[in-house]
């Protein structure tokens, strides 16, 4: 009988103390998340910058950049940032945070290498990775190189590069808008287009970051807290399990030619949108057709040679831009301020740095043809008395 009651009271017991040590492994759970969550974050970034080195050879830096000096864009292109890497802005979804590299500097307008240039009437330049310069140091940039050949002419201005990584047309004209509206008005605003506008296709459109923004509003169940933990990504990442999909599903590519067409009329509805607003404000706006290395030109003379699948993603801009062409061959396009450079190229130097973004000769050669162009727009009464070296922006 005692036996019995023994056994009763230790089997009463036993859920009575399992009970009793849930709030303790609770409240273990509460310290030692956040710490495995915050250590998993601290692994993740690192893994990230080791993906993210750079795996060029010197010898290939050297060819690429035509320099002696491999080291210096080894970091630079180290410190590039991606559109993933931009912070949330309103309307235009997201833009560059504030950075201070050695190489690389972006204040907190998301404007790279600060105001260029100290006089003089005010020019700024939008665009993707191309205008903002991906690979190449801040007095490399086309904003730059255009920065320092009008003051070298004796027409200086105030130069801001305001180019995103990943924006294409629309969000160049929402930006531009945003800025009239707060009377924020330059004298001269530069547009280059080409590559991102053939990348993002589809209705309602899209940006680098509209999934991202897409999951905000999504309730936090289990599957958005595990898309969104640090430790769920390492785990992951270390044992090659796939991502979890995306509550929308999206095709950056234009894949098809009623996609390129799309791209096309789009182009064509923001630059005219942007003329419009150019006009009403008294703003002299500049379009520029950038050169694409799948269009005129023979990837051929490439320094390095590119990986073809590499060039499978462009396969749209070339698409785009052979209607373009076209369009342009039989007076269909609207070239209003439009600067057509789809042909223009360094001669024998190196074009491109790796399949799009260009060698720091080619950013020269367009940025000095741009000055051209846009030195023409400027008010020439802010030209009187103007020393022909004033201020330049310092060549790094």
């Amino acid at each position: 009988m005692r036996r019995r009651r023994s056994r009763n009271r230790s089997e009463t017991a036993s859920p009575a103390l399992a009970f009793g040590k849930l709030p303790r492994l609770l409240l273990l759970l509460v310290v030692l998340l956040p710490i495995a969550e915050w250590s998993a974050s601290a692994i993740m970034a690192r893994l990230d910058s080791r993906a993210k080195a750079v795996t060029l050879s010197d010898d290939d830096i050297v060819k690429l950049y035509g320099t002696d000096q491999p080291a210096q864009y080894r970091e630079a292109l180290a410190e590039m940032p991606q559109a993933h890497d931009g912070t949330y802005a309103p309307l235009t979804e997201y833009r560059m945070p504030a950075r201070q590299g050695r190489h690389l500097t972006i204040d907190g307008q998301g404007i790279r290498g600060g105001v260029m240039g100290a006089d003089g009437p005010r020019v700024v330049v939008f665009g993707g990775s191309t205008a903002f310069g991906h690979g190449l140091t801040d007095g490399e940039t086309i904003a730059a190189i255009m920065a320092a050949k009008l003051a070298q002419d004796g027409r200086p201005a105030r130069v801001e590069n305001r180019a995103t990584p990943g924006w294409y047309s629309t969000q160049d004209r929402i930006a531009f808008a945003e800025m009239l509206a707060t009377g924020d008005k330059p004298d001269v605003a530069v547009f280059i287009h080409g590559v991102d506008d053939f990348l993002s296709c589809g209705k309602p459109e899209r940006t680098a970051w509209s999934d991202r923004l897409a999951r905000v509003g999504i309730p936090a169940g289990l599957e958005t807290v595990v898309r969104q933990s640090a430790l769920a990504a390492l785990v992951r990442r270390l044992t090659g399990m796939p991502e979890p999909s995306g509550p929308v599903p999206h095709n950056p590519a234009c894949a098809s030619d009623s996609q390129a067409e799309a791209s096309l009329a789009r182009l064509d509805a923001n630059r005219r949108l942007i003329a419009a607003m150019a006009e009403r404000f008294g703003v002299k706006p500049v379009f520029v057709q950038q050169p694409v290395p799948t269009y005129h030109y023979d990837n051929a003379k490439r320094a390095v040679p590119v990986e073809p699948h590499l060039m499978v993603p462009y396969v749209p801009v070339a698409k785009g831009y052979a209607r373009l062409a076209e369009m342009r061959g039989t007076g269909k396009l609207w070239e209003q301020d439009l600067l057509w450079l789809a042909e223009l190229e360094p001669g024998e130097a190196n074009a491109y740095i790796d399949p799009v973004h260009y060698a720091p000769a080619f950013a020269r050669l367009i940025g000095e043809t741009l000055a051209r162009r846009v030195g023409d727009l400027l008010p020439a009464t802010a030209f009187d008395g103007a020393s022909p070296a004033a201020n330049p922006p310092a060549a790094q």
